[in-house]
C-alpha cells in the first residue's frame, strides 16, 4: 500500500471513530435527560411522589363542620389545585422537553389524589367543592393553549411550576398554621412536603434551560 493510500486509511479510521464517539456522546445526553428531573435521580424523584401520595391517601376525614375561616382555606386548596392539574394536563401533553413533561406528569397524580382527598374531606363536611377553574385559572390555561414548543415549557415553568407552587405552598403553610380542624391540617401536612419538592425541581429544570 503506498503513503496516499495509508493516509487516506487513517483518515477514514479517524472520521469513523469520531462519528462513533458523537453518537455515543448524544445517546448519553439523549438517555441523561429522562434520568433526572431537575437535580434529582428520577428513581428519587419517583420515590417522593410515591411518598407524598401515600401520605396523602392516609388521611382520614371527621364529619365535623369547618369554620368560616376553614372553609376558606378549603376553597383556596381546592382552586390552586386545580390550576396546578389543568395546566399539567396540557403539559403532560404538549411539553417538549423530557424533564418538564416528568414534572407536569408528575404533578397530575400528586393534584389528582389530592383533590380526591379534598372532596371526600369536603363531602364527610357537607362542602361543596368548585367544579370549574375560576377566572385566575382559566387565564392561564388560555395563555397555555397558545404556546408551544419552547415557549410552552417555559410558560408552564414560569405559570405552574414555579408562580403555581409558590401559591400552594403559601396556602399550606396557612392551612397548618391557622386551620383548626384536624382533617384539614393532616392533608397540608400531608401534601406540603411534596409541594416544596416540585417547586424545587420546577426552578432547577428553568435555571437549567
Amino acid at each position: 500500500m503506498n503513503t496516499k493510500s495509508m493516509a487516506m486509511g487513517l483518515l477514514m479510521v479517524l472520521a469513523l471513530t469520531n462519528a462513533s464517539l458523537a453518537q455515543q456522546t448524544n445517546s448519553t445526553m439523549s438517555s441523561g435527560s429522562t434520568s433526572k428531573v431537575g437535580n434529582e435521580s428520577m428513581s428519587a424523584f419517583d420515590s417522593q411522589n410515591k411518598k407524598g401520595a401515600a401520605a396523602v391517601a392516609a388521611v382520614t376525614p371527621n364529619s365535623a363542620k369547618l369554620s368560616t375561616a376553614d372553609q376558606d382555606l378549603m376553597m383556596q386548596v381546592a382552586k390552586g389545585g386545580m390550576m396546578q392539574l389543568e395546566a399539567s394536563r396540557l403539559a403532560v401533553q404538549n411539553a417538549t422537553n423530557d424533564q418538564v413533561k416528568a414534572l407536569a406528569q408528575a404533578e397530575v397524580d400528586e393534584q389528582t389524589g389530592l383533590s380526591a382527598k379534598l372532596q371526600e374531606i369536603a363531602s364527610a363536611k357537607g362542602v361543596t367543592l368548585p367544579t370549574s377553574p375560576d377566572a385566575e385559572t382559566q387565564a392561564v390555561l388560555t395563555k397555555l393553549q397558545s404556546a408551544t414548543g419552547m415557549s410552552f415549557d417555559r410558560l408552564y415553568l414560569t405559570e405552574s411550576g414555579v408562580k403555581g407552587h409558590e401559591k400552594l405552598d403559601s396556602v399550606m403553610s396557612m392551612v397548618e398554621s391557622k386551620a383548626t380542624d384536624p382533617s384539614m391540617k393532616n392533608l397540608a401536612k400531608a401534601a406540603h412536603p411534596l409541594v416544596k419538592t416540585h417547586l424545587k425541581v420546577a426552578r432547577q429544570i428553568m435555571n437549567a434551560m
